[in-house]
């Protein structure tokens, strides 16, 4: 499933989502999350994959992510759940696997809620590094993407690094977000190198242009 053909169903894969209804408080456990998430595969590409694993429950609000890891053919695939709606108790949920294979699974990026609409400081989940000791441009940016999009509750319409993030503390690389036609400045920092993974914070300049 992961190679050929399979393997762009895969990339592309949940392109409308799937939504559930459950009972007790709005969380959404991490086992349901993989079990939907196994159920999308099968009906995207034809079959099941060996294996989906979720690192935590999902909180049910909008925006809200989590990170899983897709296991087939030997090969393992980085996916994220994200909430894109709640009615009730029913959560709609859009699953995004990873470009490349190998990438496995990082933390969910989980920052703080902020009252403002405005972007602010951020703080991002793990990712793991590569093999030169640091996280893949593409990544911080994906990274940076969850993280503002479960603050203000949505994500902005880009997010680009111009290079990758040492895999060092205090580490830090300047990239830009866009939204609503405006620019901003963003700082990425290496707050923990833990076994081999890196969480990043990220603070939003607090007017356009940087």
């Amino acid at each position: 499933m992961v190679a050929g053909a399979a393997a762009g169903a895969l990339v592309t894969l949940f392109a409308s989502g799937c939504s559930f209804s459950f009972g007790g408080d709005v969380v959404v456990k991490k086992e349901e999350v993989a079990k939907q998430a196994s159920a999308g595969l099968e009906k995207q590409v034809g079959r099941a994959p060996e294996d989906v694993t979720c690192e935590d429950d999902l909180k049910g609000k909008v925006g809200e992510s989590v990170r899983c890891t897709i296991t087939d053919s030997g090969k393992k695939l980085g996916m994220t759940a994200t909430v894109k709606s709640v009615d009730g108790k029913k959560v709609n949920l859009d699953f995004k696997v990873d470009d490349n294979a190998g990438a496995g699974s990082g933390a969910s990026a989980d920052p703080q809620p902020s009252d403002s609409a405005q972007p602010s400081d951020s703080t991002g989940g793990g990712s793991d590094t590569g093999a030169a000791g640091s996280v893949d441009k593409a990544e911080v940016a994906r990274q940076g993407k969850a993280a503002l999009a479960a603050q203000v509750g949505k994500q902005p319409d880009a997010f680009s690094c111009p290079e990758d993030l040492p895999a060092k503390v205090g580490a830090t690389i300047r990239c830009q977000l866009a939204d609503d036609g405006k620019q901003y400045g963003v700082t990425v920092t290496a707050k923990s190198v833990v076994g081999g993974k890196v969480n990043m914070d990220f603070k939003v300049d607090g007017t356009p242009g940087g």
